[in-house]
């Protein structure tokens, strides 16, 4: 599906609901049931169009009915959140192609669903399907035109002039060379996260995004809003290297009372920086630690604990045999980032 047909899809949707809801107003309890089960016809997945439907059916008397309505309202968002589960754990195994499939199945019967977008221009990416990859991006503008994650991966496709396109049979990267790329991956737990912000709407593996500021680096969610801030000397380091023309993506790996952690990846390093790593190993900053100490999913703790592998996109930490027998380092900010923590 490309943006022009999303744009149809969502608008003819958008213009039925509101008709939908009209004859509701002036008691048409008939037509408004009509009229729902003629959206349901178009988009089985239309959850919205069930639960008006159930309104509309015990406005008429047909308490049966309208509760079978609400059921398949109930049913549908079950189906999404576990469907959502499974292209997050294909995700973590870095298996791109079967992430594509289960994105592409949800975005057809939800077509509507701007994670799933974002996540398919992911797995888009990572296979070098550049042309598909932004195309997805794009959908998800369509859903929320303000939608950072959309809008930072469109750019980053839109200047990058050529993409190593991974063979089908290799497009699995592995969880130690992602995480061991000397210099290009670190974890870090965010400081300053605001009150108001509620982290239990955080998900594990999710994209963020980085955005510089006068003082260092913040993360934002999807929707914009502030998440928290990089700690002083490593969001120093990072604003330099940006500001050279690196760049880089975000994904949450937990979140919960103890803070939220992230992990960061540089995408793109521009040629005037080819000796400057993103993540110095010095001493005192880079810590071996199991991977457990980097928590579970939010909604999920346990039962995702038998899967082996990392990527930098819908992600959640494992357990600390993930990259036996290296462990992930993680950027603690207690400490010197060491003489080249801060660049020149």
């Amino acid at each position: 599906m490309n943006s022009k047909e999303l744009t149809g899809i969502l608008n003819l949707r958008k213009e039925k609901a509101k008709e939908a809801e009209q004859l509701m107003h002036y008691s048409l309890f008939q037509e408004a049931v009509d009229a729902n089960l003629a959206m349901i016809d178009m988009n089985t997945g239309d959850q919205r169009a069930y639960n008006r439907l159930g309104d509309a059916l015990l406005k008429i008397g047909k308490s049966g009915e309208a509760h079978n309505a609400f059921q398949a309202s109930i049913a549908l968002e079950k189906i999404r959140k576990e469907s959502t589960k499974v292209a997050v754990e294909n995700a973590m195994k870095s298996d791109w192609a079967k992430a594509i499939q289960i994105n592409s199945e949800i975005i057809e019967k939800f077509p509507w669903d701007l994670e799933s977008y974002n996540r398919l221009g992911k797995a888009y990416s990572e296979r070098g399907q550049n042309k598909k990859a932004l195309q997805a991006f794009q959908c998800a503008l369509v859903i929320s035109p303000n939608s950072p994650i959309a809008k930072k991966n469109i750019k980053r496709l839109e200047r990058t002039a050529t993409v190593k396109t991974n063979k089908a049979g290799t497009s699995c990267t592995s969880d130690r060379s992602f995480i061991e790329e000397t210099g290009r991956t670190g974890v870090t737990k965010l400081v300053n996260i605001p009150r108001s912000f509620d982290v239990g709407n955080l998900v594990a593996g999710h994209s963020v995004d980085l955005i510089t500021v006068d003082r260092g680096m913040r993360i934002l969610d999807e929707k914009g809003i502030e998440i928290g801030s990089i700690e002083p000397k490593l969001a120093l380091r990072l604003k330099k290297l940006v500001e050279g023309g690196n760049t880089y993506s975000a994904n949450i790996t937990s979140a919960g009372d103890d803070g939220v952690t992230v992990i960061i990846r540089e995408t793109y390093r521009h040629p005037s920086q080819l000796n400057k790593a993103s993540f110095p190993a010095k001493s005192g900053v880079v810590a071996e630690i199991p991977m457990a100490a980097l928590g579970y999913g939010l909604n999920d703790v346990g039962k995702l604990a038998d899967l082996k592998d990392w990527s930098d996109d819908d992600t959640e930490s494992g357990d600390e045999e993930v990259f036996s027998p290296m462990i992930p380092r993680i950027l603690s900010g207690e400490g010197p980032l060491g003489e080249d923590s801060v660049l020149d």
